[in-house]
């Protein structure tokens, strides 16, 4: 699974996929639910990614404990994505 594509869960909801980070050798996505028409909504969810057999599987993550610890580092990787954007011309806006 990469940033950035829609996967649909298993309930049939589509989700794109925001964000990864990686935590105790397992991969954490941070997702966003998207409406009947693939548009945003206001609901988000953190999905694990899980390797068996050669097969993803994916899991809403729950545990309160790792999401503190995924939020930290979902924090950070926002904070440097938005360091790296170019500046704003003022004159433009």
């Amino acid at each position: 699974m990469k940033v950035d594509s829609v996967i649909t869960l298993e309930n049939n909801l589509n989700c794109l996929l925001l964000d990864k980070a990686v935590y105790k050798n397992n991969n954490y996505f941070l997702a966003i639910l998207l409406d009947e028409d693939n548009e945003p909504t206001d609901d988000s969810v953190v999905l694990k990614e899980i390797i068996e057999d050669g097969k993803i599987y994916i899991e809403r993550e729950g545990n309160e404990e790792v999401l503190a610890e995924l939020l930290k580092l979902f924090v950070k990787s926002f904070a440097e994505d938005v360091e790296s954007l170019p500046p704003i011309d003022e004159e433009e806006v």
